[in-house]
């Protein structure tokens, strides 16, 4: 097991619909590829279980609406060092993903996560892709539609709602990231004008050029980690 403080935490918060899903299939089959270069790779492809422990109990997320996961209580924080310590084994590195992590917001949130995680890194890299917000907007509704949740979401309160005004401040990502540590940000649309792919970008945002060349990932398939 890694001494406390060491090493670093790539941790991948989305936002939704920015290939997401892509990198998180990505990563998955890169696992054996990532742990010989010293990476370790969550063991849910998608750890929004884990992003939820973190996440303020008002909001309704997907998992939380359509899965059952839990609210958060200080039994399931507790208990998140260890589970990162077994995942990570000897790794000087680990990357993390959910574009659930992308919901955190408040003080107390980001208090929970550092508590959990900043004593086993010695620093924490959040990644954060970012699209037009108004292709943002409707790439959301549609994926809200077909996992049967929008009109549940359109349904409540707005500072309830993963729909909700707040949630599309890119401002506010940014800010509540930056407490946490130095973000590394990636332009969706721009990336993929050029490149055609997020991966190769991605690739190179954890110091893994060329991770993920000869594969294509790009169907949106739902990944339950």
């Amino acid at each position: 097991m890694n001494q406390a403080g060491t090493g670093t935490l790539w941790l991948h918060v989305g936002t939704h619909k920015t290939g997401t899903t892509s990198i998180q299939r990505a990563l998955k089959l890169s696992a054996a590829r990532l742990r010989a270069a010293g990476v370790a790779v969550f063991p849910e492809a998608n750890a929004w279980t884990l992003a939820n422990t973190f996440l303020r109990p008002e909001i309704r997320s997907t998992p939380r609406m359509s899965y059952g996961d839990p609210l958060p209580d200080l039994a399931r924080l507790a208990a998140v060092p260890a589970k990162i310590a077994a995942a990570r084994g000897t790794a000087p590195e680990m990357v993390i993903s959910s574009e659930e992590f992308c919901l955190l917001r408040t003080p107390l949130e980001a208090f929970a996560l550092k508590s959990a995680l900043a004593p086993t890194f010695a620093r924490i890299v959040p990644l954060i892709t970012l699209r037009n917000p108004d292709d943002w907007r409707a790439a959301r509704a549609d994926q809200l539609r077909k996992t049967g949740c929008w009109e549940a979401q359109k349904a409540l309160p707005d500072d309830q709602s993963t729909d909700g005004a707040w949630y599309y401040d890119s401002a506010a990502i940014l800010a509540f990231w930056q407490g946490i540590g130095t973000p590394v940000v990636l332009d969706y649309d721009r990336i993929c004008a050029e490149e055609g792919d997020i991966l190769p970008a991605f690739a190179r945002a954890i110091g893994q050029p060329g991770l993920f060349d000869g594969l294509d990932l790009r169907i949106n398939t739902r990944v339950r980690g």
